[in-house]
């Protein structure tokens, strides 16, 4: 028994292994990754709150870890069993191919890859032969685990003296062709499934429809623009100035991050007892991802937008065309829908999942227009991100001209982090509708369900009103005196109408000084106001917002899900004995 036990445990290792392996090389998430995303639909708001009180930010690695450890156990529990009934080297073979398949036609579709991952942008075969090598390699890894065991004991184990070694050849071979194969469809894919536009002249929108294939590059990684005509309407190369050569810059290696029970947390760098700076810096931006296992890791030379689904000419955008079309700024406030804006000591991260950045993009209407604009059915736009993530836009909010797909932040290419190189920009929105790592945009009919949307979020995602007090400090024991309460307040592209704070648990109410305009129509402002702490007393300073509707911040406390955290904050501070 110890045999088998200890042979399927090497089994399971070599196709975990093996996974590993193409989740390095090519990017391929694992199974314990997706089971994992499954698996959270249905674990209960409650069990996830206590997971997160208990583990903090990590509770999502562990996590991680007990889906592929148990993973791990079935595997080793199916491939001892297969070595105790003493399977035949075709039938291991054709457990492999069982497998293979019970992964492309349940697990897949199940963590919305689609059977045989057709639903994946780019990765699709990448998909189908990776898991079919790792798949190759257990049933390899198996079959000589029998060999082995039949070797050292063939009179108790197996009755054929010689077990064969052409199926360990032929799986092991198998595999390696696949891994191979694998990494050559994921690096340089050897077609094309829509047209390639490429963007000649920034100045000159692009016409409906009739787009004629543009002529091929000479270069397809650093394409040189031409000045020879171009057969009908479609443009020809991706650069504004025909004599530049296209410079692709690469970002700042991606800040490490701590996890949480929704994936992954770095709060905002905001200094305790400060007020916050205006403009958060890049390194100071708060960060959110789902990913576990790790965030992709995209190269702006092989990155395409694919544009397709109801439009009228189904297209892919390179990078250089991207940054080619006419820019627009914009200083837009980003917030977590998990953000809390009350009870901040509930949380690890607190109140700091909220920043704001000066942002470089383009228009999304204007990258529909060059695909012929969205089809009058067309009710959602779906935008999927390279991690299989994915958000849902009305079709009148995705046509908004303030809507932007980005790809600067702060005067810098976009960090990684933050989505390199695209992401979504969607006015008065949580950042769940803002989705980072942007590769495809799809009109289509009917409503469709994101990502949040399947885990029972809120389908619209509109911010609500809050204020933050940044001054005082918490908990702060103070001498008697005069001071200042400080921080920020952020109503969406509502916009705000003032400031209020109160001295007295919310009795009375006081306006307060709003430092600056705000920076943007989609931006926080900060405030300030003054307060006298006599001797020997407490006080409960509370902060509310009204925006520019009269629409007062809520003022009952709610916890995020579904909608967001609503609730004053409110400090405490104390007079000092003197």
């Amino acid at each position: 028994m110890l045999g088998p036990l200890f042979g399927g445990a090497v089994t399971a290792a070599a196709g975990g292994l093996t996974m590993l392996l193409l989740r390095s090389a090519v990017q391929l998430r694992t199974l314990p990754e997706r089971l994992l995303e499954w698996l959270l639909l249905y674990v209960p708001l409650d069990l996830f709150e206590k997971g997160l009180q208990q583990f903090g930010f990590d509770a999502k690695r562990y996590a991680l870890y007990a889906t592929a450890l148990g993973l791990l156990a079935a595997v080793t529990a199916l491939a001892t069993a297969v070595l105790i009934r003493r399977w035949t080297n075709l039938q291991i073979l054709a457990l492999g191919a069982g497998l293979w398949l019970a992964i492309m036609l349940f697990i897949l579709p199940l963590t919305g890859a689609g059977v045989f991952a057709t639903g994946l942008i780019d990765g699709t075969w990448p998909a189908v032969l990776g898991y079919f090598a790792v798949c190759l390699v257990f049933a390899a890894a198996l079959i000589v685990v029998r060999v082995m065991l039949a070797l050292s004991s063939p009179e108790t184990y197996i009755s054929r003296p010689r077990p064969g070694r052409r199926a360990v050849v032929v799986a092991l071979g198998s595999a390696l062709v696949a891994l191979v194969s694998t990494y050559v469809l994921e690096v340089a894919p050897p077609w094309a499934s829509v047209t390639p536009l490429r963007i000649r002249d920034p100045q000159e929108p692009v016409p409906s429809g009739g787009f004629a294939p543009p002529p091929p590059d000479p270069d397809p990684v650093n394409p040189v623009a031409s000045d020879a005509p171009v057969a009908g309407p479609a443009p020809a190369t991706a650069y504004a100035d025909a004599d530049t050569t296209p410079v692709f810059a690469d970002p700042r290696p991606a800040r490490p991050l701590k996890r949480d029970k929704d994936g992954a947390v770095l709060p905002s760098g905001r200094r305790k007892g400060e007020l916050t700076d205006l403009i958060t810096s890049n390194d100071d931006f708060y960060v959110i991802t789902k990913n576990a296992g790790g965030d992709p890791i995209l190269d702006a030379r092989t990155w395409r937008l694919r544009i397709d689904g109801l439009v009228e000419q189904s297209i892919e955008l390179d990078y250089p065309s991207l940054r080619a079309l006419p820019p627009v700024d914009v200083t837009k406030t980003l917030e977590c829908i998990s953000n809390f804006v009350a009870k901040c000591d509930l949380a690890p991260y607190g109140c700091d999942l909220i920043s704001t950045a000066r942002w470089r993009g383009v228009r999304l209407v204007d990258l529909l227009k060059l695909a012929g604009g969205a089809q009058a059915e067309a009710t959602y736009l779906a935008v999927v991100s390279a991690d299989e993530y994915t958000s849902a836009l009305p079709i009148e909010l995705a046509l908004d001209p303030d809507v932007l797909l980005v790809y600067e932040m702060n005067g810098e290419v976009l960090p990684r982090e933050h989505g390199y190189p695209a992401r979504l920009l969607v006015p008065g929105r949580y950042g769940m509708k803002n989705p980072k790592w942007v590769v495809a945009l799809r009109p289509m009919r009917g409503e469709f369900v994101d990502w949040y949307g399947q885990r029972n979020w809120s389908k619209e995602g509109r911010v609500q009103t809050m204020t933050r007090i940044d001054v005082p400090t918490p908990g702060a024991t103070l001498l008697p005196g005069d001071y200042n309460i400080a921080g920020v307040a952020y109503a969406g592209d509502h916009g705000l109408g003032k400031v209020e704070y109160s001295t007295d648990d919310g009795r009375s109410w006081q306006q307060a000084e709003l430092l600056e305009a705000p920076a943007g129509s989609d931006s926080w402002v900060r405030w300030i106001g003054q307060f006298t702490l006599r001797p020997g007393t407490q006080m409960t300073l509370v902060s509310r917002a009204t925006d520019s509707s009269g629409v007062v911040q809520v003022k009952d406390f709610s916890l995020p899900q579904p909608d967001g955290s609503a609730g004053w904050h409110a400090v405490e501070v104390r007079a000092a004995q003197v």
